[in-house]
């Protein structure tokens, strides 16, 4: 029974080492963003906007969603090539 205490304590002594750490990383955020006004908020915000707006127009034309408009002419000639073609009649 006396490993039971062994673990519970090996336990508790890492979770105060990583509570320390915690603390740690938060007083250095705290430090780095002590200059931060509201207008360096509102720059940053409107610069994320436009990344996001960015990376979704690139996202759609990767995945074919903003296809390419075809010139109207185009696709006049190609309906008219394509209107002596014989329909496929089904029967049985």
């Amino acid at each position: 029974m006396e490993y039971v205490n062994f673990i519970a304590l090996g336990c508790s002594i890492a979770a105060f080492a990583l509570s320390l750490i915690a603390c740690a990383r938060i007083g250095k955020f705290v430090r780095a963003t002590s200059d931060t006004d509201w207008e360096t908020l509102a720059n940053l915000t409107g610069d994320i906007a436009a990344l996001k707006r960015t990376a979704q127009t690139l996202n759609n034309r990767l995945h074919g969603i903003n296809n390419a408009t075809i010139p109207q002419e185009q696709l006049i000639q190609s309906m008219l090539q394509h209107q002596n073609v014989e329909p496929i009649s089904r029967g049985g």
